[in-house]
């Protein structure tokens, strides 16, 4: 068997594989984990924690069972080889386009950790330390240290953590310091930084080469209420958008927004309610940059410039 999941593995990601691949293992299957492209930095600790080894861009015919998770298109599966058929998919993300077997896509669980734990938890599985670490990992990381939690995705995190772990020890797991390049990156984005107002709402577009995620959050953390930035790789364009809180309240859904983007660009986008992203083919900057704010307009209104 074979447990994919996206391009530059994320903690939810890597750690919902590890553990239903645990399980499938107690059936006596062979079970190997995938990824495309990469596995992030930021999950050095838990690799190192469960042991964890990552085929990097598998070749599927290797194998005669396909399960992929925490995954929303095939756009993040592209490096990955002869991708065929997938038996069972597991995810929260909206929109997702993958077809599969078996289907399973809950976006009010905030985390595909939360739904491998229900689902385990159902099948009365005796989950061991490691593994009830890197699922709380998992769904302390995909709900931003829980300010995104709902009370199912709390009562799930205290029945992992049960008397056993504390909660700074998740948090010291998923915890990495920014290097210097992320820190170059943040600070390029914030000089290239075009910013728009949306009555009481700044909206923020920058460029750069690569670190598009670490970017846009980082420009929420400067003072935007959403934040995008683009990133062209080659033959491929990027875009990673990060949102405050109050926007959902006034009708924005940054998964919503970038799906129409991901298709503008011949990709896919997707994502949360705050945090939207997409791939594609590459267009001009400018050419994105307002296709997106048309889209803003309709659900905020008229914006001007401001001069930064």
């Amino acid at each position: 068997m074979l447990i994919l999941t996206h391009h530059n593995a994320d903690i939810d990601a890597l750690s919902s594989a590890y553990v239903l691949g645990n399980f499938l293992k107690g059936f006596g299957n062979k079970v190997s984990i995938g990824t495309s492209e990469s596995v992030a930095r930021q999950c050095k600790k838990i690799v190192e924690l469960a042991c964890i080894d990552v085929e990097i861009d598998p070749d599927c015919n290797n194998y005669n069972y396909i399960a992929v998770v925490d995954t929303s298109s095939y756009e993040q599966l592209k490096t990955v080889k002869n991708l065929k058929k997938v038996n069972l998919l597991i995810d929260h993300h909206h929109g997702n386009e993958i077809e599969a077997r078996v289907k399973i896509v809950d976006v009010d669980a905030k985390s595909t950790s939360t739904i491998v734990y229900e689902i385990l938890k159902r099948r009365k599985y005796s989950f061991n330390e490691v593994e009830r670490k890197l699922l709380a990992a998992g769904i302390v990381s995909d709900t931003a240290h829980l300010r995104f939690a709902n009370s199912r995705v709390l009562r799930a995190l205290a029945e992992i953590l049960k008397d056993e772990i504390e909660l700074r020890d998740v948090l010291a797991l998923i915890t990495v310091e920014e290097d210097i390049s992320d820190r170059i990156a943040c600070l390029k984005a914030a000089r290239r930084m075009e910013m728009y107002r949306f009555g009481d709402l700044i909206v923020v577009f920058s460029r750069l080469g690569s670190h598009e995620a670490i970017a846009s959050r980082a420009l929420v953390k400067f003072g935007a209420d959403i934040a995008i930035v683009m990133a062209k790789k080659e033959n491929e364009l990027r875009i990673s958008s990060r949102a405050r809180e109050k926007v959902v309240k006034r009708g924005v859904n940054l998964a919503e927004i970038f799906r129409e983007v991901g298709k503008y660009i011949d990709g896919y986008g997707g994502g949360h309610d705050l945090a939207g992203s997409c791939n594609g083919k590459v267009k001009s900057y400018k050419e994105v940059r307002n296709f997106i704010l048309s889209l803003l307009v309709k659900k905020l209104g008229k914006f001007k410039r401001v001069k930064v």
